[in-house]
């Protein structure tokens, strides 16, 4: 797994290589950060219709103006950041565990008394460093239909991470799913433990559910990471953790958590080694946008007259021994997969 937000960040890979501005005044519109080329290589130099002109007159919108389509720019960039860092994984990202914290069945015959605190989970990974959890869902259980935030914190943050406007349904559970609350570090935070939960001034009179239906307390665990259902006292809407209580319920709370094998550091501390094949995927990737364009000015005698130009541009001559664009990025591609994950050769040795 790779975590898509951050690789495709100025902090992750993207900037590595960047555009040109030309010299005509009618394409001289490329703004920072796309013209950023923190390695020295560029994206024209992939391929000569690798040009910010081809790039203007094949994209689909014959309108587009100079803040969107340095827009559509950063989106072309992310994209074949992306899918460089997808195809150098393909076969190594690894799904790890799949765990419902608290599966076994709940009454919901008695509820708790709600203080005036901050109550969830506390979770805190061992020292896997390259494994990464994913909350992937929340179940409430609540004696009444109330809206209300729940919060993923940091303890090494004032701000929560995440926060989501949740509504319960009234003496039954409610699943939501969550979008990208990792437990894992970023450019926001790095270490620390994490919080899942709520504030229980927010509830506005509705009570969670008690967990004490015969098994409905027992909590599956994992090898990867520590979670504990706590109480935190309430600091002006932050966290005092120096006042963690761990109690034996979770609040009306449940979570769904997958983990997974995250390269997402491994790939950011050899960036250098990816920008040669960020470069020719941009070069694929803007050859394959001329022959597909559907714009009807220019590109339409582009296209239909320089096929067979751009055919030999991206594939190549083999019987002559000419490499194509592709033929140059899928090759960076293997390069990458050897240089990161390499495995030395079986040898056979003689007993003395």
């Amino acid at each position: 797994m790779i975590r898509t937000s951050i690789i495709t960040s100025a902090t992750g890979l993207f900037g590595g290589v960047g555009f040109r501005n030309p010299t005509d005044p009618d394409y001289n519109i490329v703004k920072e950060p796309n013209t950023t080329s923190n390695s020295g290589l560029y994206f024209d130099d992939a391929s000569g219709f690798v040009t910010i002109q081809n790039i203007k007159e094949c994209q689909p919108d014959k309108k587009i103006t100079v803040a969107e389509f340095n827009t559509y720019l950063t989106n072309l960039q992310k994209q074949v950041i992306d899918d460089v860092c997808r195809q150098v994984l393909a076969d190594r990202s690894k799904f790890i565990y799949s765990i419902n914290l608290f599966p076994y069945p709940k009454a919901f015959d008695r509820v708790l008394e709600p203080e005036s605190g901050f109550v969830g989970f506390e979770i805190e990974r061992f020292d896997q460093q390259d494994t990464a959890a994913k909350a992937e869902w929340v179940e409430l259980a609540f004696d009444s239909e109330v809206t209300f935030n729940l919060h993923l914190f940091n303890s090494n943050r004032k701000q929560p991470i995440k926060t989501l406007e949740v509504t319960t349904s009234a003496n039954e559970a409610k699943v939501i799913s969550l979008t990208d609350w990792f437990i894992a570090d970023s450019d926001e935070c790095k270490g620390g433990r994490y919080y899942v939960g709520y504030f229980e001034s927010d509830l506005g009179g509705a009570k969670p559910m008690a967990k004490d239906l015969e098994d409905s307390n027992i909590q599956i665990c994992n090898a990867f990471f520590s979670i504990y259902p706590v109480r935190v006292d309430q600091d002006n809407s932050l966290l005092n953790i120096r006042e963690i209580e761990y109690t034996s319920d979770t609040a009306g709370l449940n979570l769904g958590i997958n983990i997974y094998q995250d390269f997402t550091a491994l790939v950011i501390s050899h960036k250098d080694l990816f920008y040669p094949a960020i470069q020719y995927g941009m070069g694929v990737k803007v050859l394959n946008l001329i022959k597909t364009s559907i714009r009807s000015n220019i590109t339409q005698r582009l296209t239909s007259e320089m096929i067979p130009d751009i055919d030999f541009e991206l594939y190549g001559n083999e019987q002559l021994n000419i490499a194509g664009i592709k033929t140059e990025y899928l090759s960076r591609i293997d390069s990458l997969k050897t240089l990161l994950f390499y495995e030395p050769l079986m040898t056979k040795t003689t007993a003395q």
